[in-house]
Order: structure tokens, then C-alpha cells, then sequence
């Protein structure tokens, strides 16, 4: 993972980690700093708390692009609540607002049928368009 990319990201701690001693799992985070050479992602919490995770206990949202082809290649295929969460994300994400983010992000951790299709482990050299809201 690159520093750059994940700075300032909203991530969410897996909701179905076995072994975290915070008891975070679900919880919403924004990342403060990775670091690639030995996979640690540190995080803050609404509440101050700060923890340190492996990259694949957490996740984030996928690119709003790809939520929005996987509901024109198979939202006849799902079921409509599905497509009405995904579709949400995929507005909210186009707001482009953290608390636009933060919002979507809520809505696929409280349905974890779409958990697969709206969210994703945090990659090496995945470029993350960072808000402007986060940097003032």
C-alpha cells in the first residue's frame, strides 16, 4: 500500500474479524497512515480511539463506477432491496462529501448481502481520489 493512496480514507474494520482485541469490528475508521513494508494501516475512530490493522481487516468501498456497471450488468438479477442499497451507495458516493461516504459506507455494513458488491479489502497501489473536505 502506498501512504499516499490510503491517507484519508474511510475504511471499516471487517464485521465478521474473530480476533480484535478493540472489538471494532463494523466500526467506521479513517486511515491516518499505512505502512506497506510491513502491512499495518493505522486508523481513527469517531470516538479517538486509534488501533492498527492488517490491510485484509478492512474494508472500503469500491469505486462508485464499478457499484454502477454491476447494477446495469445485474440489477435484474437482485433482489430489490440490494438494488436499492447499491443504488444509495452509488448516489452517495457521487456526493463526493465525507459524510456523503460515511453515509454509504453505514448502509453496506448494515446489509451484508451486498457486502461483496460494494465493498473491498484496501489494495497496494489502488489510487483513492481523496476529498477536499478531508485536507482543509
Amino acid at each position: 500500500m502506498n501512504n499516499e493512496n490510503l491517507q484519508a480514507t474511510l475504511v471499516m474494520v471487517h464485521p465478521d474479524l474473530k480476533n480484535d482485541p478493540l472489538q471494532n469490528q463494523g466500526k467506521i475508521a479513517v486511515v491516518n497512515y499505512d505502512r506497506d513494508h510491513n502491512h499495518e494501516v493505522y486508523v481513527a475512530f469517531e470516538n479517538g480511539q486509534e488501533a492498527v490493522y492488517h490491510p485484509a481487516e478492512l474494508l472500503r468501498l469500491k469505486d462508485k463506477q464499478e457499484v454502477f456497471d454491476d447494477l446495469m450488468t445485474n440489477g435484474t438479477v437482485m433482489e430489490p432491496q440490494d438494488f436499492g442499497a447499491l443504488y444509495k451507495i452509488m448516489l452517495l458516493q457521487d456526493r463526493g462529501s465525507p459524510k456523503a461516504n460515511w453515509d454509504a459506507l453505514e448502509i453496506a455494513r448494515d446489509n451484508p448481502r451486498i457486502w461483496e458488491r460494494a465493498l473491498e479489502a484496501p489494495k497496494q497501489n489502488h489510487s483513492v481520489e481523496l476529498n477536499k473536505a478531508f485536507t482543509r
